[in-house]
C-alpha cells in the first residue's frame, strides 16, 4: 500500500457508511450527494427486487422522493463493519449487517440484519462509494 494512514482511511470510510443513513435524519442532501459518485455506472441493489439504481441520476430521482417530508427514518444501526483497502489505496470494499427503519406516510417499514456490503473510490483526495448492495439472508426471509 502506498503511503497511507490505513487506520485514518478506515475512520473516513466508516463516517461515509454511517453518513449513508445519518443525511436522512436532517434531510441533509448536500452531505448525501457528497458521499456517492455521481457517475452514469454506479449502481445499488436493495433488497426489493423493483429497486435496482444505475447511474447518479436514477439515484438522484430516487433522493428527491427521499426528501419528502412524509419519509421519516428512524433508527439505523450499523453492526460488523468490515473494511478492507486496496493495496494501490484507490479502492476499498466493505460488509456490514444493518438494521434501518422508519416511517412513509405514516407506515412504518423496518429492514432488520440486512447485508450490506459496497466499494468504494477514492476520488481527488475523497472517498465515494461507487456501489452497494443490501440482501436479507434466504434462511431469515423463509422464518
Amino acid at each position: 500500500m502506498p503511503d497511507l494512514d490505513e487506520k485514518k482511511e478506515k475512520r473516513e470510510i466508516a463516517k461515509i457508511l454511517h453518513d449513508f443513513f445519518g443525511w436522512a435524519l436532517t434531510k441533509d442532501r448536500a452531505l448525501f450527494e457528497s458521499i456517492f459518485a455521481k457517475e452514469d455506472d454506479f449502481f445499488a441493489f436493495y433488497p426489493d427486487s423493483k429497486t435496482t439504481i444505475v447511474g447518479w441520476k436514477l439515484l438522484e430521482k430516487a433522493l428527491n422522493r427521499w426528501m419528502d417530508p412524509q419519509d421519516k427514518p428512524g433508527r439505523a444501526d450499523i453492526r460488523d463493519l468490515r473494511i478492507v483497502i486496496s493495496r494501490t489505496g484507490e479502492v476499498a470494499w466493505f460488509s456490514a449487517v444493518v438494521d434501518d427503519e422508519g416511517e412513509y406516510y405514516d407506515k412504518h417499514w423496518s429492514l432488520r440484519d440486512a447485508r450490506w456490503t459496497g466499494v468504494l473510490e477514492k476520488r481527488d483526495g475523497s472517498w465515494k462509494i461507487r456501489q452497494h448492495h443490501m440482501s436479507e439472508a434466504n434462511d431469515r426471509i423463509s422464518k
